[in-house]
C-alpha cells in the first residue's frame, strides 16, 4: 500500500544523518487572542495538547512583547512558532522574523492579519504537521510531501541543482523532454519556481530520494499546463539512467495519483502528455491506468494525451 503524509522536519533530519534539529521547539500566543468569550477558542486545546506530545513546549504571554519573552528566556526566534489573532503580535514575530500563523479570531473581527502568509479561520482541521508546514516556509526549509516503499518525494532547493545536473547528464535522459537551462538561468528559474509553484500551490515538480541512501533517483510531480488553451493539472516524471527499469516511476507515479486525489487540488482529471516514439512512457501510462485521448500541441510540439480521473 502507498503511504503518503505529512513530515516533521525532525525526522527528515534525522533520516538524513543530520544531528541538527529543525523543527519548532516553542509555540507561544498570548491568551486573549485564543479565547472567545473568555475561554479557549474550539479546537485549541485539542490542539495545543497534540503540540505538547510532541514535545513542543507551549509558551502564554499576557503583558510582555515577544521579543522580551525570548530573551527573558534565552529562545532563539528561528525555535518558536507564533499563533496570534492581532496585527500588533503578528508585526512583533515579523520584527524578530519568528514564524507565525495568524488566527481568525471573531473576538478580534478587524484585525488584517497580513504580516503572515497564513490563516487559520478556525482549529478544528489544524494539526501539528500543518503548524510545522507553517514554520517550514518561514525558514526556506523544503516540504517532504510523498513517500512510497523505496522513495520520498521532496522540494528542490537551489543546492539541489548539482545533483540536479548530473541526472539530466544521463545517456538519453533528455531525448524525450526538455534539458535544464545553463546555470545562471536555472538557478533563477528554481528561485522563481519554489516562490511561484511551491509557496503559492503547495505542490509541483518535486526530487525522486531514495529513502535508505538519499540519493536522487529523478524528479516527479504535478504541473499546470495549457496544450489546448484550458489550464490542467499535469503529471510529469524522470527516472535516472542507473534507476530505469526497476519500477520507480510506476511506484512513484501510484503515489502522485494518489496523492492528486486526496489533496483537493481543484481538478478533476490529471493529464500526460508524452512525444509520440516513447514507448516506455506510452506503456507506464496504460499500466496506471490512463486512457489515450489522442493528441494536441503543447509548447510548439505535437504530444501524445493520456487522461485519469482524480475524482
Amino acid at each position: 500500500m502507498i503511504e503518503y503524509t505529512y513530515y516533521s522536519i525532525r525526522a527528515q533530519k534525522a533520516q538524513t544523518g543530520e544531528s541538527e534539529e529543525m523543527g519548532f521547539r516553542y509555540l507561544i500566543y498570548k491568551q486573549k487572542e485564543l479565547e472567545q468569550n473568555g475561554r479557549l477558542c474550539e479546537g485549541a486545546g485539542r490542539l495545543l495538547g497534540e503540540v505538547r506530545r510532541k514535545g513542543v513546549t507551549v509558551a502564554v504571554i499576557n503583558c510582555q512583547s515577544l521579543k522580551e519573552y525570548i530573551e527573558e528566556h534565552h529562545i532563539l526566534a528561528e525555535e518558536i512558532l507564533i499563533v496570534a489573532a492581532r496585527d500588533e503580535t503578528l508585526k512583533e514575530a515579523k520584527d524578530i522574523s519568528a514564524a507565525a500563523l495568524g488566527y481568525n479570531n471573531p473576538d478580534f473581527a478587524s484585525e488584517s492579519l497580513r504580516d503572515t502568509d497564513y490563516v487559520a479561520e478556525g482549529f478544528e482541521e489544524v494539526d501539528y504537521y500543518f503548524l510545522e508546514r507553517v514554520y517550514q516556509r518561514k525558514h526556506h526549509i523544503p516540504w517532504r510531501v510523498i513517500e512510497t516503499k523505496r522513495c520520498y518525494l521532496r522540494e528542490m532547493t537551489i543546492e539541489d541543482l548539482p545533483d540536479l545536473y548530473e541526472l539530466y547528464a544521463g545517456d538519453g535522459m533528455t531525448k524525450y523532454m526538455e534539458p535544464l537551462f545553463d546555470w545562471e538561468e536555472e538557478t533563477e528559474y528554481t528561485k522563481a519556481y519554489i516562490q511561484n509553484m511551491y509557496r503559492f500551490y503547495g505542490y509541483g515538480m518535486w526530487l525522486v530520494k531514495d529513502r535508505m541512501t538519499h540519493r536522487l533517483i529523478g524528479r516527479a510531480g504535478l504541473n499546470h499546463c495549457e496544450p489546448e488553451g484550458e489550464c490542467v493539472l499535469e503529471m510529469g516524471y524522470a527516472v535516472g539512467v542507473p534507476y530505469q527499469k526497476k519500477g520507480y516511476a510506476a511506484e512513484v507515479c501510484r503515489a502522485i495519483i494518489d496523492y492528486a486525489k486526496c489533496a483537493d487540488l481543484g481538478f478533476d482529471k490529471l493529464y500526460c502528455f508524452v512525444q509520440p516514439g516513447n514507448e516506455a512512457s506510452m506503456a507506464l501510462l496504460h499500466k496506471l491506468g490512463f486512457a489515450h485521448m489522442g493528441s494536441c500541441m503543447s509548447d510548439g510540439k505535437k504530444m501524445c494525451k493520456y487522461v485519469v480521473s482524480i475524482q
